[in-house]
């Protein structure tokens, strides 16, 4: 477990933007949660398993939406996967063939919400579509 040790201490969101600005992107997408399912922002969906609760103890995600837009006028979005390998409702669905739909209903389309409704990213690259 990884989780804990990782601290974000060289972590600048003003210093990425004023990068990103100066290398003249257009856009700029954060990986807000891969598929282990570790939030980047303090989601009241994850169980505790985010960067505010665990590791830096601190909203990445929400810092660089911030710094983006107070530094630049780039686009800012941000990815995020629509499984989690290990979590208990997916396996649940996986288990049923995913005729049960309990992790995009509890945890899935929940979490989108959030992001959205918080942190109004502009674009949404979900991952999710392995089939």
């Amino acid at each position: 477990d990884f989780a804990e040790q990782f601290r974000a201490e060289f972590y600048d969101p003003n210093e990425w933007a004023d990068i990103f600005a100066a290398s003249g992107a257009k856009y700029v997408v954060l990986t807000s949660k891969h598929h282990e399912g570790y939030t980047m922002w303090p989601s009241q969906y994850s169980f505790n398993w985010n960067a505010m609760d665990v590791g830096p103890k601190r909203d990445l995600l929400g810092d660089l939406a911030n710094a983006i837009r107070s530094r630049t006028n780039i686009t800012f979005g941000l990815y995020h996967s629509m499984y989690e390998w290990f979590h208990p409702l997916y396996l649940e669905d996986k288990k049923n063939g995913f005729k049960t739909q309990l992790f995009p209903n509890m945890k899935t389309l929940p979490e989108l919400k959030e992001i959205v409704e918080t942190y109004k990213p502009s674009v949404i690259w979900s991952d999710g579509d392995w089939g």
